[in-house]
C-alpha cells in the first residue's frame, strides 16, 4: 500500500541524511505517484510547510532562483528524526500488518 503524499515525503527527508528542496522531492518521488494529481510542485510546497511548522523540518538555506522565487532548502531536524518510528511501515507504531 502506497504512503499519503505528507507522509510520504516525511519518510524522504528523515531517510534522505541531507539537504534537500522540493525539486529533489519532485524527482525522486514522481515515479511513485505518476497520476496523482496532488503531486504537485504547490502541493509539495505546502507539505514542506506543514512539516516545517510542527519542527520535522527546518531551512537548511534560503536564496533566490534565476527567475526570481525563492528556492529553500530544508533538512529533517532531530525532533523529526525521533517521530521516524511513527511512519507508516517503519518501527513498532508504523509495522505494515
Amino acid at each position: 500500500m502506497q504512503l499519503p503524499i505528507k507522509t510520504r515525503i516525511l519518510q524522504y527527508a528523515l531517510e534522505k541524511g541531507e539537504p534537500f528542496t522540493k525539486y529533489d522531492i519532485e524527482k525522486d518521488l514522481k515515479n511513485e505517484y505518476p497520476n496523482e494529481r496532488l503531486f504537485s510542485l504547490k502541493t509539495i510546497d505546502d507539505y514542506l510547510n506543514q512539516l516545517m511548522v510542527v519542527g520535522f523540518i527546518s531551512k537548511e538555506k534560503i536564496e533566490f532562483e534565476k527567475d526570481g522565487e525563492l528556492l529553500i532548502t530544508f533538512r529533517a531536524t532531530a525532533y523529526g528524526q525521533t517521530r521516524y518510528k511513527y511512519v507508516k511501515g517503519k518501527g513498532p507504531y508504523g509495522a505494515v500488518h
